[in-house]
């Protein structure tokens, strides 16, 4: 079995030539193959060109993309203004968006890098990715789920999953750039 998951954030962070040589590395005999991704994209037609053979398209009916109760809501930052993308973030959640708030980053190092500024700007945070051990992951969830933090931060990747944790709050610091 051959699964790509968050297929268009895959490639946005240039890992074409390392999907390519797992693909070509993997028997394409007897292969199940599963893509996943949000958006249909250019990128990702050609890893479904790639990877697939005889594909089978599953889609959710826009009507149903948003739940009834929730808002969705975005801030553009401006090439010119991108250096002022963490104080931007820093301000929102020290502002707004106080408690039970979820971050998702799109690498590791950010989520950490962030840990340590909430820790310095005196905001209770956790970190989640997979750089951690299971039992720090544990322990992480654990302290979201009890308020012994306030946020947690986490890499799309290893973003707990719908059912598993719940914040009144979700940020993507950053989003795909296709909007």
């Amino acid at each position: 079995i051959l699964i790509f998951d968050e297929s268009v954030r895959l490639l946005e962070m240039g890992y074409k030539v390392e999907v390519e040589e797992i693909v070509r590395y993997c028997p394409s005999g007897g292969r199940q193959s599963l893509l996943f991704s949000a958006t249909m994209t250019s990128q990702v037609q050609w890893l479904v060109n790639l990877s697939l053979r005889d594909p089978a398209r599953v889609s959710v009916d826009s009507k149903f993309d948003v739940a009834e109760k929730l808002s969705q809501e975005f801030i553009r930052i401006r090439n010119k203004a991108e250096v002022y993308r963490d104080a931007v973030l820093l301000a929102l959640v020290s502002r707004s968006f106080k408690t039970k708030t979820i971050v998702f980053f799109s690498q590791k190092h950010v989520a950490h890098r962030f840990r340590i500024m909430f820790g310095l700007a005196g905001l209770s945070a956790a970190e989640l990715h997979g750089n951690l051990t299971q039992a720090q992951r544990l322990t992480a969830l654990q302290q979201f789920r009890d308020s012994a933090v306030d946020f947690l931060l986490c890499t799309d990747l290893a973003a707990p999953r719908p059912g598993i944790i719940r914040g009144d709050t979700s940020i993507n610091f950053l989003i795909t750039q296709t909007i």
